[in-house]
């Protein structure tokens, strides 16, 4: 009967993880958690008047602006009562 030896060359099975993949992974579960908050305690109304006021700032000119304004109040139609038309 004989007897073998095995010999393990020093290699860890696991490497240790660089500070900047730690900063990165712990920026990126803070940013999510961040937005899941921020969608848990703003209404739909609130998210999406912000969406259109961020949208209308991107505006470059005043033309711009108008088209933009028209576009929003097209995709968002309201009854006729509300527009002041229907005077």
């Amino acid at each position: 009967m004989s007897t073998t030896t095995i010999t393990f060359i020093n290699t860890p099975v696991f490497s240790p993880a660089s500070s900047a993949f730690v900063a990165d992974a712990v920026s990126t579960v803070r940013a999510a958690l961040s937005r899941v908050r921020t969608f848990l305690t703003q209404s739909a109304e609130h998210r999406e008047r912000a969406y259109e006021e961020a949208y209308l700032c991107e505006s470059v000119d005043r033309y711009d602006l108008e088209f933009r304004m028209r576009e929003l109040a097209r995709a968002n139609p309201q009854p006729y009562w509300m527009t002041g038309l229907g005077r």
